[in-house]
């Protein structure tokens, strides 16, 4: 069976998916549209990042007919096809046009299905309460409607829609729906090596202040320092790539991922992969979208706080470093448990054979 992730490799989680796939016996492949600055890998780019709209238009017509015949499966990510112009009422131009005998999958991971309005209206915390998070792109409401038009077109065309954050799933159709974890491949990393007079180090990594909340972060790590001097090191990870960020993870006794979001990103996995703590707030109502047994797993591994929970939480971290210790050793177990590629690989091709 031949596969073909696209159109951008959001996260580096299709190129991850892809590697897992083919360590199951599938052909897969990575086809991006354009370069990405993280350095993320990928099979192949059309690099269409500084063309104008027309060139852009002209470009992607022509790889679309030439790869449309080419795969048995084409799994797109983050919500869009290879043609999406949402702006200008063409969402997923080219979906009508793949042959019949294609099969067709779809991957939301995050503010590609998640709606602001609603997101506000059903819980107290949510990077959507914030008005600047991503400079304020949803609050005229418009891109929620542009997502529940483009999410409805992609209904209508995909056998099947996985989402990496669960709460993702209260937005797309139930019958063809569910839970997907991030696909993350294990990193090889040197063995960190902590001086005895070393400050109690924490690393946040926002792409975006206000999605992570880090504003109410770095609010409760300064009270901390105020209160423990000389004890905490804190450093605020951004504009690094991906190589040159997970050297400075490396050195963290602790990583805050996020406070608003509801779920861990991939950052995260990463982290864990390297034995290293991860605070995130954990949406609990969202859990009944998950296996159980991850929801059980993950109760043990992540630590969850919130903008009123954040300053306490990471006070009773740095005053018992054996807690520490203990759910370092739950993340590396729990991050290959659920999220090797070979494992994800398993779930899609099953979604894959069955359609």
């Amino acid at each position: 069976m031949k596969v073909l992730h696209l159109p951008q490799n959001i996260g580096s989680n299709p190129w991850h998916l892809s590697r897992g796939e083919r360590s199951i016996g599938l052909e897969s492949e990575m086809l991006s549209i354009e370069d990405n600055w993280f350095g993320y890998k990928t099979d192949r780019s059309l690099s269409l990042n500084e063309m104008n709209n027309f060139k852009k238009a002209y470009h992607l017509w022509r790889e679309f007919l030439e790869v449309r015949k080419r795969f048995d499966v084409y799994h797109f990510n983050f919500g869009r096809s290879m043609m999406h112009y949402p702006r200008k009422m063409m969402p997923q131009l080219d979906l009508p046009f793949y042959p019949k005998e294609s099969k067709l999958f779809v991957t939301y991971q995050g503010c590609d299905a998640r709606q602001k309005y609603p997101t506000m209206a059903r819980t107290k915390f949510a990077a959507c309460h914030q008005s600047g998070c991503y400079s304020g792109q949803c609050n005229s409401g418009q891109m929620d409607e542009d997502r529940r038009t483009s999410i409805d077109k992609m209904s209508k065309y995909v056998d099947h829609m996985w989402a990496l954050n669960p709460d993702l799933l209260y937005f797309l159709p139930k019958e063809k729906s569910s839970f997907l974890p991030y696909a993350i491949t294990p990193i090889e990393t040197p063995e960190f090596k902590r001086a005895a007079d070393q400050p109690f180090t924490i690393v946040h990594a926002p792409t975006d202040q206000h999605y992570k909340g880090s504003k109410f972060i770095v609010d409760a790590i300064e009270k901390l320092k105020t209160k423990y001097p000389g004890k905490i090191q804190f450093n605020l990870i951004q504009n690094l790539n991906n190589q040159d960020a997970m050297a400075e993870y490396l050195k963290a006794d602790l990583i805050v991922d996020q406070i608003l979001v509801g779920w861990y990103g991939a950052f995260a996995v990463e982290c864990m992969y390297m034995g290293k703590p991860v605070i995130a707030r954990i949406a609990e109502e969202d859990l009944h979208f998950i296996p159980s047994e991850m929801a059980k797993d993950l109760s043990q591994t992540v630590i969850n706080a919130n903008p009123e929970t954040i300053e306490s939480v990471i006070e009773e971290l740095i005053q018992d470093p054996s807690r520490l210790a203990r759910i370092g050793r739950n993340s590396v177990d729990y991050a290959h448990r659920w999220h090797l590629p070979e494992t994800v690989a398993q779930i899609t091709r099953e979604k894959y054979e069955s359609h």
